[in-house]
């Protein structure tokens, strides 16, 4: 799944991360609308719509005959849980590469890359034993802060910079953050997982030896948008929607 969306956003590498953003959210706009459309009972669907439509309007006109509009408000009911139903289907086969894609841009985009501007803080957690050695210097980057060390827990913590984009400490098996361009995935944690978990958490690295995880707290991305300060997901979820809302037009997809 990395590479993939390595090579759809290959483009836009040397551009502002928002390009990139923007561009996997009109995919997923369009692939999401015809999935809905390929999976859906687009005639049930547009039969529903005018009955619901008609009854909804048929309320309207006799409304100086009460047993009439609770017959058509009730057959409207029905008739509402009857399109969910219909739409049930496709939602749920959306469903799953919605969450993929969402994990992606999540590692893609949803932090900023380390520098010397920015302090991130990281918490090690150890399998059996602290090590008592002593570190020394990261191969890149910089400790900004004494090591703070919980026996009872067996977890140490942190803060640091990152140089060039990436944190690299090898005594202790901690690699943070990214060399790549905009769209590359950057490594915030890392943790013994299996290839479904890493498919859901790309952003995850493989622990060290004696290590049970690595957690951090990177600075998040906010993109500027009209004035606000959105995050990955508020620009992939609203700029995904405007182009499932265009594909209906374009496709001819009745939802």
């Amino acid at each position: 799944m990395n590479v993939l969306f390595d090579a759809l956003l290959f483009p836009f590498r040397r551009f502002d991360p928002l390009w990139g953003l923007m561009w996997i959210s009109a995919l997923s706009g369009i692939m999401m609308i015809l999935v809905f459309k390929k999976t859906s009972d687009q005639q049930a669907i547009s039969l529903l719509r005018k009955r619901m439509g008609s009854r909804a309007l048929g309320m309207l006109l006799f409304l100086e005959s009460p047993p009439t509009v609770i017959r058509l408000a009730l057959g409207l009911i029905v008739d509402n849980f009857i399109y969910l139903w219909h739409l049930l289907k496709p939602m749920l086969i959306i469903a799953l590469p919605f969450v993929i894609i969402t994990s992606q841009l999540d590692a893609r985009y949803s932090r900023e890359p380390l520098n010397a501007e920015n302090p991130s803080t990281v918490t090690v957690y150890w399998e059996d034993s602290i090590p008592e050695s002593q570190y020394g210097a990261p191969e890149e980057g910089l400790i900004i802060s004494p090591i703070v060390t919980i026996t009872d827990s067996l977890e140490q913590s942190f803060s640091f910079t990152g140089s060039n984009g990436i944190f690299v400490h090898q005594t202790i098996g901690i690699k943070l953050g990214s060399r790549g361009p905009s769209g590359s995935v950057l490594v915030r944690g890392a943790e013994k997982s299996n290839a479904i978990q890493a498919l859901f958490r790309p952003w995850n690295a493989n622990a060290g030896e004696g290590i049970l995880k690595i957690n951090s707290h990177i600075q998040e991305t906010r993109y500027i948008i009209l004035g606000g300060r959105w995050s990955f997901f508020a620009v992939f979820l609203v700029f995904s929607s405007i182009w499932a809302i265009l594909g209906t037009v374009i496709f001819k997809v009745k939802v």
